[in-house]
């Protein structure tokens, strides 16, 4: 081999190696910040939300209310209905048996409670999915 194309080869296999380390950074840069955002995505908390400023246009967004249970039922297929008032209003939770087997339904009437849930509208009446619930 002569001394240029030795040199050319070497350039070559340089420039190989480089790509290769930049590729490899890219993917743990990658990799580094989805594993931030998910982490941080943990820590944000929705701010609470007073249930009369619940409009048709929140509907599909998540919300947080807070507020006193009053009342609770059961359907035959294990779903929870509550009906949650703050001092603004009451609106309708409805807990689907799914996720009612995975939060904390250790509560009555009349105790008070916080909903993580996406805004819906069944029969023209805003209600909110849950998602989570928290005992206060």
């Amino acid at each position: 081999m002569s001394g240029s194309k030795h040199i050319s080869y070497l350039f070559l296999e340089l420039k190989n190696m480089e790509e290769k380390f930049i590729r490899n950074i890219s993917i743990i840069c990658s990799v580094v910040g989805l594993a931030f955002l998910f982490f941080l995505s943990k820590t944000i908390e929705l701010k609470q939300t007073n249930i009369n400023q619940i409009s048709p246009e929140d509907e599909g967004k998540n919300v947080k209310i807070c507020g006193n249970v009053s009342s609770k039922s059961i359907s035959k297929t294990n779903h929870v209905f509550l009906r949650l008032r703050d001092d603004s209003g009451s609106i309708g939770i409805v807990i689907f048996n799914n996720t009612a087997k995975k939060v904390d339904l250790n509560f009555d009437r009349n105790d008070n409670i916080c909903v993580v849930g996406s805004v819906d509208e069944y029969e023209n009446k805003l209600e909110i999915i849950a998602k989570n619930i928290k005992v206060i």
